[in-house]
């Protein structure tokens, strides 16, 4: 049956694509990268393979383990979180700020924070 003029067939409309976008261009590969990595089994795993290999953890039991035959478990415990805490502080990435501007460059503060000064200038525009 001849179609409209101007008007293309049903056929050539069913193979048009409606968007010219490459596989490539999606990034699938990194989506579903990330998205594994986001896997509770996945992360229970790599948190098992680290504590199994690491060192620091050995050492760490090890270390407890004699504090509590010697009567000292729990202050030894109180220690090892400290320790945990320091040696798991990430560091920034160059030109990256920190949350808290008194350990930025020049004291500077993040967009979007709220400094005292923008809260009294606040204040004192609404008549309070």
């Amino acid at each position: 049956m001849p179609s409209e003029a101007g008007e293309p067939s049903i056929e050539k409309r069913k193979n048009k694509k409606p968007y010219h976008i490459s596989k490539a261009d999606l990034q699938l590969d990194e989506y579903i990268e990330e998205r594994n990595s986001r896997s509770p089994s996945l992360l229970v795993q790599k948190a098992y393979n680290h504590l199994k290999n690491s060192r620091q953890f050995h050492a760490y039991v090890m270390l407890q383990v004699l504090a509590a035959l010697i009567g000292y478990g729990q202050v030894m415990f109180v220690l090892g979180l400290f320790w945990a805490m320091i040696a798991n502080t990430g560091k920034r990435k160059e030109g990256e700020m920190s949350a808290y501007s008194l350990f930025n460059d020049g004291v500077e503060a993040i967009a979007g924070s709220t400094d005292m000064e923008a809260l009294e200038q606040e204040l004192r525009s609404r008549g309070v």
